[in-house]
């Protein structure tokens, strides 16, 4: 493609691209002269040539310090430049037609600054800072730089905020720090008119300092596109890991391939991958690959690995595309920064899921989808309606590095649990909620966040519903925490709903967190109706060693009158998490017995009987029909003791008083009752007794 420039008139140039005239902004009036006598402050008339701040006409001219200045209107006629322009956000918005920064000299922003540039840039020196550079009008607009092809100067900024539908034509290097707005089109890759080639580097900043929503930069398409190849980088939050670990990926940009991943230091290895995709002992390649894709069709293979890690799998070269959408498992050090070059992705993205139907091997575990945020801008996944991911669940589980191969889950839905908001590329997990079916993911530009309101998640209005936020970590260690959240809302059942309740997805570092349903289903996020009576719901605690361990009620909220209980089976402890949200407890990791438990009360609670105590309690048969019988052991049974059934749901559905008749058996009546898990509570002289009925 060639460019030639005609001048048309004093003020009025065209610039001709492949036969199409582009009007280009020079319609500066006046040239106005940085002299900077005053002080550095850009919107001080003094400061000016002529003795007043620029106008979107003027044709601004920045030198260095102790250049001679020509002002005409005074005497002496020239004064030498005494300091370097700045904009500061407090003092006004900075406006240019056309601005030309000579070599050695420096126009800064300062922080949420603003220059409105209605011409063309031309930087032969220094144009930094924490500001906005905002182009305006109806001419096109060009960035460029008359300095050697060898010493053009690289532009670094916060914002690049093209607020008209006038094009701009990047020529030189510009490094973003938090965001490109897009009203008009940014050529990339548009030649240079003074040189014939394309000059111009866009790079979207990534540091891992960084916590909001800008790292790396965002884009935020208003119509306008990006056209020509962008490099946006990625780094690590390696505040739990710096070490090696994997770290989930998902490319911003399309048209590009697993050699993207390279960094300065780190190459994908990839070599032995064919050996591990078929090795009946994956975990045992020689050398263990660093990088993978995921494919739940893997899970039926009778490999050594666990069912859910089957599906990980190794591409097969360098070159292979990273597919819009998807998510990548890379094992690199958390000091590294990935980025990935390419045309930015953009609109409509589908991707299309399956799960292995009901009788194949491991169907059970499968339908996991790695997916990724394909945009180079934040996702919100609570701007995900259901419409957009048909079949899924609507929990997703974004993973956390511990260790080089080992790492925590955070799952989020409806509105609990960890954060809905996806960076730029971050990988996660959502599964496909139904055995044999097929679906279409689509990520749309309305799911990306465009302004900056922070990585946190804030409901849109106070959230209301009672929830409870238990945390499980190693005594003394909080940075590595696993997670469950218990709420109660309408519409939810005790089982597992896919619009409520998150699935627990195992932690591969061993530290595991979860309640049950009645039909052992483990979860990380329960959601229930508002318990009628008591309610119980049972807990899974797993540890990687033996130790001390801390459950702590991180959040109780709204618990409008509900009393939240942690028990201690083992232990005959009964925690009010009202008074103490704190319980250490020692843990043996080879322990799988049933243990702790959390209690929903309207009233007080009395202590637990001791585990010893509790086995010498005898209920039976289970499952049950029309009756079944109780056995105390004759130190409970010579008083008198209140029995309460109660459903999946909390609610008493038979109570009766058992007679003090030592070891004698006392006759339960279920007549009536459906059929389903039901908890016999027994209030005896050594404390509260529970016990587990199955009706059938």
């Amino acid at each position: 493609m060639n460019t030639l420039t005609i001048s048309l008139t004093r003020w009025l140039c065209a610039t001709l691209v492949a036969g199409t005239a582009l009007l280009s902004a020079t319609t500066a009036q006046a040239q106005n002269y940085w002299i900077g006598t005053t002080d550095t402050i850009y919107t001080k008339p003094n400061n000016w040539s002529m003795r007043r701040v620029p106008n979107s006409t003027d044709n601004v001219v920045i030198q260095p310090v102790g250049t001679s200045v020509s002002v005409p209107t005074e005497t002496p006629s020239t004064t030498p430049v005494v300091n370097q322009p700045a904009l500061s956000a407090a003092l006004g918005i900075g406006q240019a037609g056309n601005v030309t920064i000579a070599s050695g000299a420096r126009l800064r922003l300062g922080p949420q600054s603003e220059l409105d540039l209605f011409g063309n840039l031309t930087n032969n020196g220094a144009f930094v800072g924490a500001g906005a550079l905002v182009t305006k009008g109806t001419l096109s607009h060009a960035i460029s730089s008359t300095n050697a092809l060898n010493s053009i100067p690289t532009i670094t900024i916060n914002d690049l905020i093209i607020d008209t539908n006038a094009p701009v034509m990047l020529y030189v290097p510009l490094r973003l720090n938090r965001l490109l707005s897009l009203v008009g089109d940014l050529t990339t890759n548009a030649v240079d008119p003074l040189r014939g080639i394309a000059t111009g580097l866009l790079t979207m900043l990534s540091t891992p300092t960084v916590t909001s929503f800008t790292v790396p930069a965002a884009v935020d398409n208003q119509g306008g596109v990006v056209i020509g190849p962008v490099t946006v980088q990625r780094a690590i939050d390696n505040s739990l890991n710096p070490g090696l670990g994997y770290r989930h990926y998902s490319s911003p940009v399309n048209n590009t391939t697993v050699r993207d991943l390279t960094t300065a230091t780190f190459t994908p290895n990839i070599t032995a991958g064919f050996t591990y995709n078929t090795s009946p002992t994956p975990p045992t390649t020689t050398p263990f690959p660093t990088v993978y894709a995921y494919n739940q069709r893997r899970v039926n293979r009778t490999n050594t690995s666990p069912n859910f890690d089957k599906g990980f799998f190794v591409p097969s070269t360098l070159d292979t595309f990273l597919v819009r959408g998807r998510g990548y498992a890379v094992n690199l050090d958390g000091s590294q920064l990935v980025d990935f070059v390419g045309p930015l992705n953009n609109g409509d993205i589908p991707v299309s899921m399956e799960r292995n139907a009901t009788g194949t091997l491991n169907s059970g575990d499968a339908g996991w989808q790695f997916l990724g945020n394909p945009y180079p801008a934040p996702l919100d996944y609570s701007r995900v309606v259901a419409a957009d991911r048909p079949g899924l669940e609507a929990s997703i589980y974004v993973f956390r590095s511990t260790g080089q191969y080992t790492g925590m889950y955070r799952a989020y839905t409806n509105g609990m649990g960890g954060n809905p908001v996806i960076p730029i590329g971050q990988g996660f997990f959502a599964r496909l909620a139904t055995a044999g079916s097929t679906a279409t993911f689509m990520f749309r530009n309305s799911q990306r966040l465009i302004t900056s309101d922070g990585t946190t998640f804030q409901r849109p209005t106070a959230d209301v519903r009672p929830q409870v936020e238990l945390t499980l970590n190693e005594s003394g260690n909080t940075a590595a925490q696993d997670y469950l959240n218990v709420y109660f809302q309408s519409g939810s059942t005790a089982g597992l709903d896919a619009e409520y309740d998150a699935v627990k997805l195992p932690n591969s570092n061993g530290l595991n967190l979860s309640s049950l349903t009645a039909s052992g289903q483990a979860l990380s996020i329960d959601g229930r109706p508002a318990p009628v009576g008591q309610l119980t719901v049972p807990l899974q605690v797993f540890a990687p060693v033996s130790g001390s361990y801390t459950l702590n009620a991180a959040k109780l909220l709204n618990m409008n009158g509900l009393r939240p209980y942690l028990r201690d089976i083992q232990q005959g402890a009964l925690i009010d998490l009202t008074q103490q949200p704190s319980y250490t407890f020692a843990l043996n990791a080879t322990n799988f017995n049933a243990r702790f438990e959390l209690v929903f009360s309207a009233q007080p609670l009395a202590a637990v009987a001791p585990a010893a105590v509790a086995q010498q309690v005898a209920l039976y048969p289970s499952p049950a029909e029309n009756a079944a019988f109780v056995e105390l052991p004759a130190t409970l049974g010579s008083q008198a003791v209140a029995a309460t059934l109660t459903d999946a749901l909390g609610r008493a559905v038979r109570t009766a008083t058992l007679p003090a008749q030592g070891a004698a058996a006392h006759q339960i009546n279920l007549a009536g009752l459906s059929s389903g898990i039901y908890l016999l509570r027994l209030d005896t002289s050594a404390g509260v007794i529970t016990k587990r009925l199955a009706v059938k």
